[in-house]
Order: structure tokens, then sequence, then C-alpha cells
């Protein structure tokens, strides 16, 4: 999975490992998973078109910062809508291509989710338990498909700017590029059997596309990946962990 600040280049780096992976004859597929997915999104964005009246990045931002007590009070019908259609969707986009033998790349995935939807129960005041049968139902999904590799990344806010600026994109909150930096960073090398954290800011990108593919040539040696794996292990002191070490050999 790739994960990391907006516009630190995960979209870039997944076309071009897709299409890398493609002619050496890899049969790939490539997904986004993030909050505000399509029931989600459409209460969102029809509640930010009749309330909302700045352009924000997208429509949960603007609620968020222009009618907070609207979507508080909607908060968790959304919660509910948005773990319907992530669960519809890692169904099809993840969980059966994976099981169908397919390499499955994907944007932000459950880490990303997690992350988003502590920083929003903060963001609005709810204690975390608000959201806690939420975060409970992602991690289940995130152990259904075993082993995940995962590529952070980051880039200085001053290059992300520019990226936004190049693309015509609205720039995000330096609030929620803390949280990616910090909740979301921890949880994404929590749940990971591997991790690499790239610096964007002064690499072109085929520097960058170049350390993701030498990192994963080198987890296909078996003994640097169960290297990596009981660091891993070790690291957690969780037993219950011992099952996806088997799985992963």
């Amino acid at each position: 999975m790739f994960v990391g600040t907006v516009g630190a280049g995960k979209s870039t780096q997944i076309r071009l490992l897709a299409s890398n992976l493609e002619t050496r004859g890899f049969k790939v597929r490539t997904t986004p998973l993030k909050t505000g997915h399509l029931l989600a999104y459409l209460l969102a964005a029809a509640l930010a078109r009749i309330a909302v009246n700045a352009k924000h990045a997208n429509p949960i931002t603007g609620l968020v910062q222009e009618k907070p007590h609207l979507f508080k009070s909607l908060f968790k019908l959304w919660l509910i809508l948005d773990l319907l259609s992530i669960h519809a969707r890692f169904l099809l986009t993840v969980y059966l291509p994976a099981k169908m033998r397919r390499v499955v790349i994907v944007e932000e995935y459950i880490p990303a989710v997690i992350a988003d939807y502590v920083y929003l129960t903060g963001i609005l005041g709810f204690p975390l338990k608000e959201s806690s049968f939420a975060l409970n139902l992602m991690l289940r999904l995130l152990y259904l498909c075993g082993c995940t590799q995962t590529i952070f990344l980051d880039a200085h806010n001053s290059a992300l700017e520019k990226r936004w600026s190049n693309r015509n994109s609205l720039e995000e909150k330096s609030d929620y590029l803390q949280m990616q930096r910090n909740l979301l960073l921890s949880i994404s090398k929590r749940f990971s059997s591997s991790f690499l954290y790239i610096d964007t800011s002064n690499k072109t990108i085929r520097e960058t596309h170049d350390l993701i593919v030498n990192h994963l040539v080198g987890l296909r040696n078996p003994e640097f990946h169960r290297h990596r794996w009981l660091n891993w292990r070790k690291s957690h002191q969780d037993k219950t962990w011992k099952a996806k070490e088997d799985e992963c050999r």
C-alpha cells in the first residue's frame, strides 16, 4: 500500500509500479481505499453544496471548517455509510483480486482510514469510543489480506504547496498534514510486515521509483523477508501475529 501526505507522489508512483510489474508478467490491480467513498461522499457532498460557501479540498473539510455542528449531528450516519462503502470497495477491489493472486496496490488503505476516523473524531470533539466500533471493523478488514508492504511518501510543506499549485488543487490544512506525519505514520508502521519511508522533496520521480523497486526486490529474498518479519514481530511482542508469520514464509 502507498500512504503519506497529500501531494507526495503516491498516485504517480502507483502508476509507475503497476506498469513495471505488468511488464514483468504480473497481474496487477490498483485501487484507492480511503474515507469518503460512495454513499458517504454523496451525503457529505450534498450537505456541503447546501451549507458550505468557500471551496475546500473536499466536502468533509468544508463541513468541518464551516459547519462543524451540522456535520457533528450527522457524523454517526456518515460513519455508517462510509463503513458500508469501504467494505463493499474492499471486497471488490482488494480482497477478491488478492484471492485471485493479483498484485494489489492500494492508495491509502486501512491505516489511512483509521487515522482519518481518529482525526475527525477529535476535530468534532467526540471521545474516541464514539468511533471505536468503526476502528475495530477496519482492523478486521486489515487482517483478512495477510501481509502488507507499506510505502510511505512525504515531502516538505514547500514542495507540497508547489505541487498543489502545479495541478490546480486546493491546499490541505496544516494540522491534517501533521496528523498524517504522526498518527498515520505510526499506524502504518505498526500494521505493516515491511515499511519504507521516502522523502520525495528533492527526488525525481525516477529516483523515487528506483528506491521503491529496490526495496520490493529485496523483499522477494526469503531470508530478508523472514528477517524483517522477526524484527517486526519482536518489536510488538504480540503472540497473535505468529499465524501471520507462518503465512508469509
